[in-house]
Parts: C-alpha cells; sequence; structure tokens
C-alpha cells in the first residue's frame, strides 16, 4: 500500500509539473491609485483549468496568462479587477502603461 505521504508527493509534482510558464517581461502589481495620470491600455482576462484542490496553482496560472497578455499590450501596470477560484479559476484586470 502506497503512504500517504507518496501520494502527497506525486500530487504535488503533477500540479508542480502543470503550472504555466511566469509571464515573460516585467509587469507592476498595482492599485487604481497608483495609475490614475497612466495610459489605459486595455483589459485582460486569465483562466486555468485547476480548480478545486489545486485552486489555489489555478489562479497563479491565470495572473500569469493574464500578466503576459498586459506585457505584450506593451503596459507596464496590472490592476485586478476579479479573481475567482473555485473549480474554474479566472480573473480579470485593467492594464495601463505609466511613464
Amino acid at each position: 500500500m502506497v503512504g500517504k505521504t507518496a501520494v502527497t508527493a506525486v500530487i504535488c509534482l503533477i500540479i508542480a509539473g502543470c503550472a504555466s510558464p511566469k509571464a515573460v517581461g516585467t509587469i507592476k502589481e498595482s492599485v487604481l491609485a497608483e495609475v490614475e495620470k497612466c495610459q489605459f491600455v486595455t483589459n485582460v482576462t486569465g483562466t486555468s483549468g485547476w480548480g478545486g484542490v489545486a485552486a489555489s496553482s489555478g489562479i497563479n496560472n491565470a495572473k500569469e496568462e493574464a500578466k503576459q497578455q498586459a506585457i505584450d499590450s506593451g503596459a507596464t501596470h496590472i490592476v485586478w479587477q476579479a479573481v475567482n477560484g473555485g473549480f474554474s479559476p479566472s480573473v480579470s484586470a485593467n492594464a495601463y502603461k505609466c511613464d
């Protein structure tokens, strides 16, 4: 019989192995007050299939997807509008370009 520790280790490795890559580039997570004088670029979203017990990984994956969209659009800052966990994690944010 496989021990609980071994099962837990395998689950952790599977989750870590399927995590999305980090966004390539630089973006600053901000609040609305910090981007008042910045130019709005676009709204970005992210989703992940990792929900339920892996919701925290799913939220991180969704955030990285949204950050990459913001970076690709030329934004320098991102302000989260909604972060939803559960069985189908998703996020939405506004992307801004600040001087």
